[in-house]
């Protein structure tokens, strides 16, 4: 995000806040869309999912001592502080240059070590959760219980995202040519459950798409961590279910845009790694939808049974979000006819 602002310059600080509005407006949209979805099928729906004990059999041999480093939105307004008045600085102190220049190649080093050390081992840790689920049950509860609503899901979701390909796609690039350039970052996503982790190669991908790499640096982090379009459809339908089988009638329209603004409102501080979505929405949901603690307890489950779809949806909708912002900023004069300053691909 700090080499983002600083190709673009004095125009760094109104870009930020325009694009967290798009991305507030885009979660809301896609909230929207789930919940007239999901208040037309559900009802119809033969669900019958009751809370079942899930043995806790499976442990780890040890424990990293890890702790939560710095939070997320900390280091995105850190990066904005820093980046203008690195901007005000430029041409009056010297050091000012030198310091962006290292910046750069740290970015250089950590996209280098994600591509080539972290992402080829992630494989491996897909097929432990994967085995670890087996063991506890949890994917024999996927098929006999919740599969329908998570074959609505991957359906919804899928529809949702090539329809935003299709509106984008007017007067630009062809459909297909968009997806097919997109689609190796949503299988890295599939398979990372990360947007973060994925964030190089969704970068990478969109970059392919845009006519202004340097605005897609700026847009895909932040994207990556506050624009997750599958698990904003992914979670409102799940929830929408457990409310019905708990026996309560589902939401109207006014009751439900309480949760709408709380949702975008916590997705702000949200983090793309697997999981971190429901986490920041629970309080959402206990505070708006009602939610109990058997029902918090079992849409966790039920997330991440579906986080490597979700992922995915996510993934290939910020490569969309991408498009979607930089027509709005083209219109808009934020961004010129020619490329941002700095437009070449990061190594």
């Amino acid at each position: 995000m700090f080499n983002a602002l600083i190709a673009a310059e004095e125009k760094g600080p109104v870009l930020v806040f325009s694009l967290l509005g798009l991305i507030c407006l885009s979660n809301a949209v896609a909230l929207c869309f789930a919940y007239g979805i999901g208040s037309v099928v559900i009802p119809h729906l033969a669900v019958h999912i009751g809370l079942t004990e899930i043995s806790s059999s499976v442990h780890p041999y040890f424990r990293l001592p890890f702790k939560h480093g710095i939070r997320t939105d900390f280091v995105a307004l850190s990066a904005f502080i820093i980046a203008f008045f690195c901007v005000k600085a430029k041409g009056k102190i010297q050091a000012t240059s030198s310091f962006i220049r290292l910046i750069h190649k740290i970015q250089a080093i950590i996209v280098t070590f994600l591509k080539k050390a972290f992402l080829p081992i992630l494989p491996l840790y897909v097929l432990g959760f994967m085995l670890k689920m087996s063991s506890e049950g949890t994917l024999t509860f996927l098929y006999t219980e919740y599969l329908t609503i998570f074959a609505l899901n991957v359906v919804v979701s899928f529809c949702y995202v090539l329809a935003f390909y299709k509106l984008v796609s007017i007067g630009y690039k062809p459909l297909k040519t968009l997806i097919l350039n997109m689609l190796p970052a949503g299988i890295t996503g599939f398979s990372t459950m990360s947007g973060a982790v994925t964030m190089p190669v969704t970068l990478e991908c969109t970059e392919n798409n845009v006519k202004h790499p340097t605005l897609a640096r700026m847009v895909i982090p932040t994207a990556s961590n506050m624009h997750m379009l599958g698990d904003d459809i992914t979670i409102t339908l799940t929830a929408l279910t457990l409310i019905m089988v708990s026996g309560a009638p589902l939401p109207s329209f006014t009751e439900f845009l309480p949760y709408i603004v709380g949702f975008c409102i916590a997705k702000l501080a949200c983090v793309g790694i697997a999981g971190a979505s429901l986490l920041v929405v629970l309080p959402v949901l206990k505070e708006h939808l009602g939610f109990s603690s058997e029902m918090v307890s079992l849409i966790t489950t039920l997330y991440v049974l579906h986080d490597p779809f979700g992922t995915f949806h996510n993934v290939m909708g910020n490569g969309a979000f991408a498009l979607f912002v930089e027509k709005i900023f083209t219109k808009a004069k934020l961004v010129g006819v020619k490329k941002i300053k700095n437009s070449r691909k990061p190594s």
